[in-house]
């Protein structure tokens, strides 16, 4: 494994970093003799009240530093990126991956496939969990790596490996059972597909991830419900469908029947529906009360109801009652 010292990027202003005299290029090593792997890793090992930091500046020229600071003060440090061993790439080949349909010819970045639980975990991306090594589960494990976000698709394995394209893909119900027996979280994301994953697959995979939205501390938090996106970049003969407005509304109308038996089983909703449902099967969003606490906004599940809200209330706020027409 390549590990790249982390290079900073920015330093913040009356924080520890700029009292030491971190400078933009600067790197760290290593954090009291170990070489950290990634954000989490720094963050990890800058808890400690007295750190032993190996720097290297812009010149290559190697320092020793030691800081005494209060447990968990940040040192004010940014980075150039937050995988200081590079990206865990994704094994998998989804017909439906935004990645294969990109435009060509654009930067090389938007064309690399990764499906790091790091990133989930930081930045809530999300990843399916085909590609973790031993190693990497006893991680999440030691240092509590939750929630992490996880696209399931399926729950059934054959359609699942259909999906994924990938043998591997048929173990998530292990892998999620493995997250309630540590009771560490995930939320959960489907993408329909019509013809594979929607109807009666659909409906298992809602009750099966359901059936971990229980007890006090439940291993599936969340469940967002998203349409497949596709472009005209998409490779040929993919099997994909769009999605009609008559698919649409159908899924609306299984997944609300589901939600409302779940809010008398479990007292609160866990599967939501993505806006673009809606908005492609022509119907009126959900009221607020709907969402709750809008946990799977960032996918996509609430995100115009919410717009609207703050809309609303700015203007009430900023905007005058009443304007006067010019003379």
């Amino acid at each position: 494994m390549n590990i790249r010292p982390a290079r900073i990027t920015k330093v913040l202003p009356d924080s520890i970093g700029a009292e030491i005299g971190f400078d933009v290029g600067d790197a760290i090593v290593s954090i009291n003799g170990m070489r950290p792997r990634d954000l989490i890793d720094y963050q990890f090992l800058c808890a400690d009240e007295f750190l032993e930091l190996e720097v290297l500046d812009e010149k290559g020229k190697t320092h020793q530093i030691e800081i005494e600071k209060d447990y968990d003060d940040d040192l004010g440090l940014e980075f150039e990126t937050a995988l200081f061993d590079g990206l865990i790439q994704c094994n998998n080949r989804c017909p439906f991956c935004f990645i294969d349909q990109q435009p060509p010819d654009k930067r090389s970045s938007l064309y690399f496939k990764d499906d790091d639980y790091r990133l989930s975990f930081l930045y809530g991306s999300y990843l399916t969990l085909t590609n973790l090594s031993q190693r990497e589960w006893d991680r999440i494990e030691q240092m509590r790596l939750s929630p992490l976000y996880v696209s399931v698709h399926a729950t059934e394995p054959e359609v699942r490996i259909r999906l994924l394209k990938n043998q591997r893909a048929g173990e998530i119900l292990g892998h999620i059972k493995w997250f309630q027996e540590r009771r560490l979280q995930i939320h959960a994301q489907v993408v329909v597909c019509p013809g594979i994953n929607d109807g009666v697959h659909l409906e298992q995979t809602l009750r099966d991830l359901a059936s971990f939205h229980t007890s006090d501390f439940p291993a599936v938090a969340s469940v967002a419900v998203v349409p497949v996106g596709l472009t005209r970049f998409r490779p040929q003969e993919d099997e994909l469908i769009p999605v009609t407005r008559e698919k649409a509304q159908e899924v609306i109308f299984q997944v609300r029947k589901l939600q409302q038996e779940l809010k008398v089983s479990c007292g609160s909703n866990c599967v939501w529906l993505a806006d673009e449902w809606f908005l492609i099967a022509g119907e009126e969003l959900p009221c607020e009360a709907e969402y709750e606490d809008y946990p799977q906004i960032d996918n996509g599940v609430g995100s115009i109801r919410f717009f609207i809200k703050q809309f609303t209330q700015t203007a009430q706020e900023l905007l005058p009652k009443k304007v006067e027409p010019k003379n």
